[in-house]
This record gives C-alpha cells, structure tokens and sequence, in this order.
C-alpha cells in the first residue's frame, strides 16, 4: 500500500549550527555548567597547572580562566574546532561581566586567550594522541596600547628608604628586602631564595617564570645590607646552611618560616603606607630596576637578560621611557643648558 503525501510526518529541519555545536552552552554566564572533580578534562587542567612553572597569581588566573572554558562548552578537547574559540571569544567579550558589572577589559580577555593558548599549547606536547594539532592557533589577542612603565621616581625611593627606618622587628628583613626587589626580581622568585643562592655578590636564580635560570648582580650597598641581615640572624641563634630561606616570616603563627609570596605583599605594602606612596606593589621596583638599566645605557638586550624578560615586546615600555629621557637630554644639550633637568 502506497501512502499518500499527507499521511507522511512531517519533515523537521535541523541547522548545521544546532548538529555541529550541541554541547556549547548558550552564551549567557548563567548556563554554565558545573565543573566536577571527576571530569577528564577538569584532571588534565590541574596535571597542567601543576606541571608549569607558574607563580602564585599565574597559577590562579590559568585556574579561573580554565573552569570558566569548561563552563561553558561540554566537549571534550578532541572534539575542539577554531570556530568554537572564535565563539569563546565573542562570549567573554559580549556576555562575561567583571564584578563590576562592566563588560571584561581587553586585558581581561587577554587573561582568558592566553590561559588557553598556553593549556592546548601544553595539550598537543603532551598528549598528541589527543590533541594533535592546536586548536587555539588563530586565537587572536585583543589589540590594547603598551602600557607605561610604572616606575617610582627618585623622590618616592627616597621615601621608601625612610619609611625603612620606621619599622620595628622587621625592618632589617625589610631592608634586606626591598634591595633584593631593587634588582628587578619577581615575588615569586624571592619566596624560592635559599641563603645558598647568594654568593656574596650575585643571586643564583635556578627555577624562574621563563624556565631559565638568572644570575643577578648585587650592587655592594646591597651585598652589605643583605650579609648584614643573614649575620643578624646568626647572632640570634639561627642555624644557617645553604637551603636556608633567604627571607623569612615574622608573622606569628609562621615565624621563622620562609617568607610567603603574601608576605612580601603585605610587607611591601605597610612600607608604602608609610612612605606615603599609595598601591606600592612589589612589581613597581622591578618597573623602577628596568627603566633605571636603560637610562644607565645598559644595551637592552642585557637589560632583559638582567630582568629574566623573553618578550621583546613585553620590554618595549622600559625602552620607550629611555628614549624619552634620552630625546630631552639631547634637547638641552642642543640649546645649551645641559644641567637643565
């Protein structure tokens, strides 16, 4: 028996998007899915995280960023196409909003691609039966202006080293302190120092952000207040060998232990209380060290190496300031008034 025309079911349409994109969330923050410990994919994230050589904020920004991607799309990573980084794009742009309410800044997306970028990056050298070719390739960066370099000036130095003076038990530790932050290293990388990573005159960095140990020279002021910190702590009762953190805690629940990433914050931020110097950051020093190499004539490219920095671009903004103070020099000495500051 033949069926007439009208007694077939009707015909549904499917669109290629719906058959293609099935398990990518609709772009709204509310969609997303709750990130579950037994999760392959959520187990890969942490072996990453904990695999790399990331400091304390990296490691939580690559966290945050990570869940946030597994929120929103239920694929698994062999399953990831370009097009659904474009579309991961487009949500933190138009639907992610900060705390503030405010869409994400370009920087903040920046966070976002970059997490991923380095997590497929690791995927496709670690697991290439997976993952074979990366996806995030064409991903690419919001373009944003370079930013200043947020240096501290002579006078703010000098308050710094006055507000020092201040301090009761922790001055010598803090002194000690902001010299080593002086010479352009990274918190992170001071919470790692060993008394056996200073040799009297330079700092033996073996494990840093870009995976490639860095010696730093000490100038001699900073050498003396530095031995001077370590002999003090001797002529307490400390027991010094070479694995021995270099900076400790005076905090009391942790006192005598190193000196924790927090720590140097807090630390550092007390001083600028009393210096007067409102969101004094460890990374200023390492913003006022670079910038300080180059207006010296340090040639860039040992500056960088000084500094632990990969990126060209990254230094781009020390330089810019040197060429700035360079081009005035050169304006006064044309007009003859070079003692002019």
């Amino acid at each position: 028996m033949i069926e007439s025309a009208d007694s077939l079911p009707p015909i549904k349409l499917i669109s290629l998007e719906d058959k293609v994109l099935p398990l990518v969330q609709s772009q709204s923050r509310s969609s997303a899915t709750k990130i579950t410990p037994t999760d392959i994919r959520w187990v890969k994230v942490l072996e990453f995280l904990r695999s790399n050589n990331l400091s304390v904020n990296s490691r939580k920004l690559y966290k945050r960023e990570l869940k946030r991607f597994l929120g929103w799309t239920q694929l698994h990573f062999n399953e990831l196409r370009p097009r659904h980084f474009g579309l991961y794009k487009e949500y933190l742009r138009d639907e992610v909003k900060a705390d503030t309410g405010k869409p994400l800044s370009k920087s903040s997306i920046n966070a976002g691609i970059a997490a991923l970028k380095s997590f497929f990056k690791w995927m496709c050298s670690t697991y290439p039966d997976i993952i074979a070719t990366n996806p995030t390739l064409g991903m690419k960066l919001e373009k944003i202006p370079l930013p200043a370099a947020q240096s501290l000036t002579r006078e703010q130095m000098e308050r710094v080293w006055a507000a020092l003076e201040l301090l009761g038990e922790t001055r010598q530790r803090d002194t000690a302190l902001v010299h080593i932050l002086s010479h352009g290293l990274r918190a992170g990388e001071i919470v790692e120092l060993n008394v056996g990573s200073f040799d009297g005159k330079l700092l033996f960095l073996p494990d840093t952000k870009t995976n490639e140990p860095r010696l730093v020279p000490l100038r001699k002021q900073s050498r003396d207040v530095l031995e001077t910190y370590l002999r003090s702590r001797e002529e307490l009762g400390e027991e010094l060998n070479s694995l021995t953190p270099l900076m400790i805690s005076h905090h009391a629940s942790f006192k005598g232990e190193r000196l924790s990433y927090h720590g140097i914050y807090f630390a550092v931020e007390k001083i600028g209380e009393l210096a007067g110097i409102g969101d004094l950051h460890p990374h200023s020093f390492r913003h006022t060290y670079a910038t300080e190499l180059l207006l010296l004539g340090v040639d860039p490219s040992h500056a960088r190496k000084l500094t632990g920095h990969t990126s060209e671009k990254a230094f781009r903004r020390y330089t810019l300031r040197s060429e700035q103070e360079a081009a005035i020099a050169a304006y006064y000495r044309a007009i003859g008034e070079e003692t002019e500051q």
